[in-house]
């Protein structure tokens, strides 16, 4: 197969839903311990085996990943409205307020690990960012992340300093007094926004600096610096899992996990790019990455209507089976987005969009917006 220069914004569009429904399947797979409230109690050797890879492999690196992804889509919007002559921020205010109400409302009354609330909060923070120079992007992107995310952790690690903005939140708040019902939570998902700025950060600069035009340009270099990424992060993450304390890993986890995100983010941009068929492992992807926002509700809903006591609200202790081993688990959550795989592309032969997305672009740009696509004339009147 041969794959087009990606220096159109079709193209761009295509190669950031292919990397962002990778990236939706990554946070699942992480997600399913959770989502299935695991049982731990007699683990097996294959779950076990299983559940340590996926730990190395794709924790604290697939948040990471998807928040790039959210950064550039920012810049995207902002961008393509700018182009128009749209003041951008209305449009993107609407768009994260709707966000930031529908992350509430998943993680209170769903399920507890929703990430949407925290994004919209980063998203709103951002905003105030999208006009600086790109290479203030990019040292706002170190800055959060080894000033902040890691200084905190080597901080906590070798010192007497505690760093938790989440307590300092809270001792904020005046003393001795009932707190309306979410505001804890709220205090929770602010810190870890905190946490995260600095991947949106580098997701902004990726695209604002054209690493996306340029994706064909010197690519054996780039190969090779996402295989030291990729290398190093997994290394770096094992030795962690593993317990080491070598001042080399020790209270680094940040940076490894995040190395680990970089070397899989510029590795899928290169294997979506490529002319050769390792571009074909990606075009499956891209369907779901156009619904990202209505299959990871969905996955939630499905999980929490399935499996008892890991829900929210009157979705707990609704489901069918009671807390299962991880095999199990990962089995129903590979079924689970093997049809998400199958069901998106025919979904949008039918439709622009999907359900929640459209209901979010109605929302975000106060209009109408169709939904069903028309099909060609001299199919109408077919029988």
């Amino acid at each position: 197969m041969t794959t087009p220069y990606p220096n159109d914004q079709a193209q761009r569009i295509s190669m950031l839903d292919q990397i962002r429904g990778f990236a939706l399947f990554a946070i699942f797979i992480v997600n399913i311990f959770g989502l299935a409230l695991v049982n731990p109690a007699n683990p097996t050797w294959l779950g076990t085996a299983i559940e340590t890879t996926v730990a190395v492999v794709f924790e604290d690196s697939a948040r990471p990943l998807f928040a790039m992804m959210f950064g550039i889509s920012l810049v995207l919007i902002y961008s393509r409205l700018h182009t128009k002559g749209t003041n951008p921020y209305p449009t993107l205010i609407r768009r994260l307020v709707i966000l930031f109400f529908v992350g509430g409302l998943h993680g209170y009354v769903i399920w507890a690990g929703d990430i949407l609330l925290m994004y919209a909060s980063a998203g709103l923070v951002l905003l105030t960012c999208l006009r600086l120079p790109t290479h203030w992007l990019l040292g706002l992107a170190f800055l959060f992340w080894l000033g902040y995310s890691t200084g905190v952790d080597l901080l906590d690690g070798y010192t007497s300093v505690q760093m938790n903005p989440e307590q300092w939140m809270k001792d904020a708040l005046p003393p001795n007094q009932t707190y309306p019902t979410g505001v804890e939570y709220l205090l929770i998902e602010w810190s870890s926004m905190i946490d995260h700025l600095g991947y949106f950060f580098f997701g902004m600069y990726a695209y604002r600096s054209g690493i996306f035009s340029r994706a064909l340009d010197d690519r054996d270099r780039k190969w090779r610096i996402a295989a030291v990424f990729l290398l190093s992060g997994l290394l770096g993450k094992a030795a962690l899992y593993a317990g080491a304390s070598s001042p080399l890993v020790a209270h680094l986890d940040d940076v490894y996990a995040f190395l680990v995100s970089l070397g899989v983010g510029l590795g899928l941009l290169l294997a979506g790019t490529s002319r050769k068929s390792i571009s074909n492992f990606l075009i499956p992807f891209t369907a779901v990455g156009k619904l990202t926002f209505t299959h990871y509700l969905l996955q939630s809903v499905i999980f929490v209507s399935l499996f008892r006591e890991s829900g929210r609200t009157f979705f707990n202790g609704m489901g069918i089976w009671d807390p299962p081993g991880y095999v199990f688990a990962l089995f129903i959550g590979l079924l689970v987005f093997a049809a998400q795989l199958l069901a998106s592309p025919v979904w949008l032969k039918y439709f622009y969009y999907g359900p929640l997305e459209w209901v979010w672009r109605i929302g975000t740009h106060m209009k109408w917006v169709p939904m069903i696509r028309k099909r060609p004339r001299n199919q109408e009147y077919r029988s």
